[in-house]
């Protein structure tokens, strides 16, 4: 996932994933939140943020405002999500700032869980 900054609908799309990661801990989903940012305090404030939800399970990281080249973010998209599996895009979510609300953190996470193998 690529987020512009920290929103509550981003709190509540990260939390759903971190309960997902420890839920499906055995099939290897792995989470991973970058902050699309220049600010030279955004790995602090990710860290006090994970600290403060209490997330166990998501990986974060930060990465130039555009993001990496070769994914070919959308400009106008205040956050990003990409599902894969295999290395095969699955899912693609893209939310225009102020979009990501409860419901579609919701709806995202709920495409997680289908695209995860059953468990045995």
């Amino acid at each position: 996932m690529f987020a512009r900054e920290v929103t509550p609908g981003l709190t509540s799309l990260v939390k759903k994933l971190d309960a997902a990661a420890v839920a499906h801990a055995d099939q290897k989903f792995q989470p991973v939140v970058v902050l699309l940012s220049d600010d030279e305090k955004a790995d602090q404030k990710l860290k006090e943020f994970a600290d403060k939800e209490g997330v166990k399970k998501v990986v974060f990281g930060v990465e130039g405002p555009t993001g990496p080249s070769a994914y070919k973010l959308a400009k106008d998209a205040d956050v990003t999500v990409i599902l894969y599996q295999k290395k095969t895009v699955k899912r693609n979510f893209a939310f225009e700032k102020g979009k990501l609300t409860e419901k579609q953190a919701g709806e995202v996470a709920a495409a997680v869980t289908d695209i995860l193998p059953e468990k045995k």
